[in-house]
């Protein structure tokens, strides 16, 4: 039997769908996964995180899928997003890491992983059987964790929950201190979290004011807009990679073609991870440090905040 359709045994075996084709990209990411090649046997899986542009390179060398970088969306989405909902596969968010991230990576949750390594074992069957009885009390018990712990954020009329983890946290932080202080009234048209890109996204308006969402590896982490200044907040909330460069600024400029004045804003925790990203942010853009969250760091001299010309 070739790798793939035992990927797809195995998904049909764990539950995760009655039919699993061999163009499954659940299946599919398994491989990508485990680095498992034809020529291995599943006790040589690894399970040290894929990125899925690497993964999509990996099945188009050792598997000739011939898949193109257009369908990485599709193998994130029908892949280890999907799986990720019932326990077999998760990412490294909760360890810090934000999904724009060059650390970002994709793995198989270790119960899962462990089972894998079994597939062509004598013991497969009873592994199974005590995986699927341990992975349905575990599922219960992790999706009431995950509740717990969610992050409650409210900003004017709009109430929301993000998933725990530094990066929310701050966007939790800048919705309810920075706002307030600095573009007070302001709409919020866009905020991302960490599993959920899209958590509030007003794309209409987006539009009609001349600010592009194609602009997928620049677009910042929450976007408001002050109507009665006719000013546009792009903050980004930086943990780890992230802030407004020099090259950043330029290429959002660059794209848009409205008339409100863009507001540049970078925004840290604390003093130590703000002087790590100093050098990097650009000039005439904002700083604002969730510690002293009544006071902003100007990145210019001549005005005290408000829009640049292009």
């Amino acid at each position: 039997m070739s790798k793939i359709l035992d990927a797809c045994q195995i998904l049909k075996d764990v539950g995760f769908s009655k039919i699993v084709s061999e163009k499954s990209m659940a299946a599919r990411f398994i491989l990508a996964a485990t680095r498992i090649t034809e020529d291995m046997n599943w006790k040589q899986a690894s399970n040290k995180g894929v990125q899925i542009h690497e993964g999509l390179q990996f099945l188009n060398k050792e598997y000739n899928t011939n898949l193109k970088e257009n369908t990485r969306e599709s193998l994130r989405k029908q892949g280890p997003k999907k799986m990720a909902t019932v326990g077999l596969a998760r990412d490294n968010v909760s360890e810090g890491i934000p999904t724009n991230s060059k650390n970002y990576r994709w793995f198989l949750t270790d119960d899962f992983f462990n089972l894998i390594r079994h597939f062509e074992d004598p013991e497969y069957t009873k592994k199974l059987h005590q995986f699927r009885t341990m992975h349905k009390s575990r599922m219960s018990i992790e999706a009431a964790k995950r509740k717990k712990a969610m992050i409650p954020v409210k900003y004017n009329n709009f109430q929301f929950h993000l998933t725990p983890g530094k990066h929310n946290l701050l966007h939790k932080e800048i919705l309810e201190q920075f706002a307030p202080r600095f573009a007070g009234g302001s709409k919020l048209l866009y905020v991302g979290d960490t599993s959920e890109k899209n958590l509030k996204l007003e794309k209409s308006t987006l539009t009609q004011i001349g600010f592009p969402m194609t602009m997928h590896e620049i677009i910042p982490d929450i976007i408001l807009l002050d109507e009665k200044r006719n000013w546009l907040f792009l903050i980004e909330a930086v943990s780890s990679v992230g802030s407004m460069s020099i090259d950043r600024v330029r290429k959002i400029k660059s794209k848009y073609t409205g008339h409100a004045g863009l507001i540049f804003v970078t925004a840290f925790q604390d003093w130590s991870t703000y002087k790590r990203f100093v050098g990097d942010i650009a000039w005439e853009t904002e700083v604002w440090i969730a510690d002293f969250p009544d006071h902003m760091i100007h990145m210019n001299g001549d005005r005290f905040m408000g829009p640049y010309l292009k």
